[in-house]
């Protein structure tokens, strides 16, 4: 998967990356060398730039330099927009503010819920037992882990 894919509170780790020869220097000096773990901090209103933890820095790429990287996913945990289709999931955390988390809870989801993905586009799951349909925006801010 690219850099630029990876959903706001993920972390991740460089496999490697494509740039050309001008910029190669310039984004191997800021960190995102193979090996290294990155955490995708937050995101420009329109998407566009973001911004990455690398090393204890905070460094700022726009999308289609992200998408010049290849990453892996760290750990167990991932937001629900990145979950596979079929399999059964824990909510153990939510990357929302207020509001969020309000419409969260009129949807019957909270820390501890289980949700199965029933199919990604539009994203379908069981909550409970309970069939619900989700953005992707929505998804994305949903932490889950593999039951």
């Amino acid at each position: 998967m690219r850099l630029s894919e990876a959903a706001v509170g993920t972390r991740v780790r460089v496999i490697s990356t494509h740039f050309p020869p001008s910029l190669q220097n310039r984004i191997l000096g800021l960190g995102f060398v193979p090996g290294s773990v990155v955490e995708v901090v937050r995101e420009a209103p329109l998407g566009d730039p973001r911004v990455y933890l690398v090393r204890g820095k905070m460094i700022t790429l726009r999308n289609d330099e992200a998408a010049m990287i290849e990453v892996e996913p760290i750990g167990r945990q991932l937001p629900l927009s990145m979950a596979s289709i079929g399999r059964e999931y824990s909510v153990v955390d939510f990357m929302g503010g207020a509001f969020f988390m309000s419409r969260m809870a009129s949807l019957g989801i909270q820390k501890g819920s289980r949700i199965r993905v029933m199919s990604k586009y539009p994203l379908i799951a069981l909550v409970n037992g309970r069939q619900v349909r989700l953005g992707m925006g929505m998804a994305e801010k949903i932490i889950v882990e593999e039951v």
